[in-house]
């Protein structure tokens, strides 16, 4: 089995950890340092350190820039390759070069579609109906390195990001293992992206907002992109007092009409009908300011809004 250096940090990365545990010789875990977390700041080790752990797995956590020590106490462990999923840092060539193959990178995109930081996110927002994973060796550039292999899956309509990362992982893992099947044979590919590259940037929570004239589908495709983080965001004036926030967690198109955008249409317990740029939007799942998420119709009863008010500013 080939010598692997593993490159992770949050849950995501654990699936695929978990499984070269069974496919591959694991020499050493390379993760972010532990982080203060909760009200008390406690210290608390990511999700992969735990799992290493657990494996008796040697971890390395490295903090700030990369020094020579660093980099060869990972050229001594003389990998045969490197497997780096959402590790959360620009590795330099020094570090993803010290396997004797190079690394590979799994991505949550088909490249060269959605290169950068949030590429299952812009999907989503994007609206694209398929998505898929591409593992590529990874070089100076942002994702740019020749594709090692790819594999592609319908977006089902009702999908965000909780429900498309758990079919992502799955893709990906199946993937990982075509990568060190052929990696141990000395047949793994090395092909360059075909295509015009794009970008998926990490989210700023100015991309949460909605805006209410835009399309219908463009508001609920919107939703299901942020609703992890930074979540999608309008107002709404309780009595025409004061605005408060309102997150939308689960959003549908709906017939409209011709009245003005963000106009409450209609209310029942299918949920809240707001009119947006061409047609509607259904809301099914709210989180008001302050409180725990709940149906939309939930919030209608108690949110003292009437039919033709207004959400957004």
């Amino acid at each position: 089995m080939l010598k692997t250096l593993f490159f992770g940090t949050p849950q995501v990365a654990v699936p695929f950890l978990e499984r070269l545990t069974e496919t591959a010789t694991v020499v050493g875990v390379v993760c972010r340092p532990d982080e203060p977390v909760g009200r008390g700041l406690t210290l608390t080790p990511p999700p992969i350190k735990v799992l290493a752990q657990q494996k008796g797995l040697p971890v390395y956590q490295p903090a700030g820039p990369w020094t020579p020590d660093a980099v060869n106490a990972l050229k001594a462990l003389g990998a045969d390759i490197g497997v780096i999923v959402a590790y959360g840092r620009i590795l330099p060539r020094d570090v993803f070069a010290a396997p004797r193959l190079g690394s590979i990178n799994i991505h949550f995109s088909l490249l060269p579609l959605y290169r950068g930081a949030a590429p299952m996110q812009w999907s989503l927002i994007k609206g694209e109906a398929r998505t898929g994973v591409t593992a590529f060796w990874l070089e100076e550039g942002l994702d740019s390195g020749p594709i090692c292999h790819q594999a592609d899956m319908p977006v089902d309509d009702a999908d965000n990001a909780v429900t498309l990362r758990d079919k992502l992982i799955a893709l990906g893992v199946s993937v990982q293992d075509r990568v060190m099947q052929d990696a141990a044979a000395g047949t793994a590919p090395r092909a360059p992206q075909v295509g015009t590259p794009t970008l998926a940037p990490q989210l700023k929570k100015d991309d949460g907002r909605i805006r209410w004239d835009a399309p219908a589908r463009d508001i609920v495709n919107l939703v299901r992109g942020v609703v992890e983080w930074p979540g999608a965001v309008t107002t709404y004036r309780p009595d025409g007092g004061e605005p408060k926030k309102l997150k939308i967690l689960r959003a549908f198109p709906a017939p409209g009409g011709r009245q003005p955008a963000g106009q409450i249409l209609s209310a029942d317990a299918k949920g809240l009908v707001i009119q947006a740029g061409d047609a509607a939007v259904r809301l099914e799942d709210v989180q008001p300011e302050g409180k725990k998420s709940m149906n939309a119709w939930s919030f209608w009863q108690g949110a003292r809004l009437r039919l033709g008010d207004h959400l957004g500013s």
